[in-house]
């Protein structure tokens, strides 16, 4: 049974790949982008509140939870950026990105765009700032102490303070120690790009539904960007929302 959890948990970045370009590559109808979005922000959720009361199971998996997560949001999002251009009805979307798309834009496109870009860039520097920069300083540290700690545990079994095997397995901790905070240095850059990423999208996916709504559907450009850059926020806020969870988890430690 250990090795099959073992091998399942070094094929699960391979599955992980593989699911994420599925949902890239094949068009997934409406119905099912919404459970996928649920799921996301439900995973994210639970990411989140899990950093209350169980800090040592969750730590250990947290940097590659954060991966998976990131790679799951980017895949539905390009997969949803595709669905949404190909839907001519508006109602037939989302209703709730309808309703966030209408409460962002406020019958102002242009306000709606640069407070949606607005809203994004806050959350990238968040991650950027307070998050990344604090890993890697985390991890900077952790390092710069390795030797400091390796020294202290020779000088105790060399005065026979501790035994050898107890030597071993105080080394060990300093190694995963180590490992653990370069792990969280490295996802949080990776989340950190997976924001970045969604914004671009943002104006990747406004410029094509503009686009799509003046050549295919013969809609006026005010009328176009109207729908598309309220499209757009809504689906937007929908994927970053979930991401912004996952960025305040590591700065949350569990309740004593």
């Amino acid at each position: 049974m250990n090795k099959i959890i073992s091998k399942i948990k070094e094929l699960l970045p391979l599955i992980m790949l593989i699911f994420a370009l599925v949902l890239i590559f094949v068009p997934l109808p409406i119905m099912l982008i919404q459970v996928l979005l649920v799921l996301d922000t439900a995973f994210s959720l639970c990411l989140f509140l899990s950093k209350f009361f169980n800090s040592t199971a969750i730590a250990y998996h947290f940097p590659r939870l954060v991966i998976y997560n990131s790679i799951y949001t980017c895949g539905i999002a390009i997969a949803t950026t595709r669905t949404f251009l190909s839907i001519e009805n508006l109602n037939d979307h989302i209703p709730l990105v309808l309703n966030i798309g209408r409460w962002i834009c406020r019958d102002n496109y242009v306000c709606g765009f640069f407070t949606t870009l607005l809203f994004s860039s806050a959350i990238l520097m968040y991650c950027h700032l307070h998050v990344q920069k604090c890993q890697e300083l985390a991890a900077r540290f952790c390092l710069d102490m390795m030797n400091q700690k390796l020294f202290d545990i020779d000088r105790q079994v060399e005065q026979k303070q501790i035994t050898i095997e107890e030597g071993e397995i105080e080394k060990r901790k300093v190694q995963l120690d180590i490992d653990y905070h370069s792990s969280m240095d490295g996802s949080s850059k990776f989340l950190e790009g997976a924001v970045a990423a969604l914004a671009v999208l943002f104006v990747i996916a406004t410029g094509g539904g503009v686009a799509v709504g003046i050549l295919d559907m013969n809609l006026f450009w005010k009328d176009s960007l109207n729908q598309y850059i309220m499209l757009s926020s809504g689906y937007l806020v929908l994927f970053v929302v979930p991401l912004f969870l996952t960025s305040l988890s590591f700065k949350i430690n569990k309740l004593e």
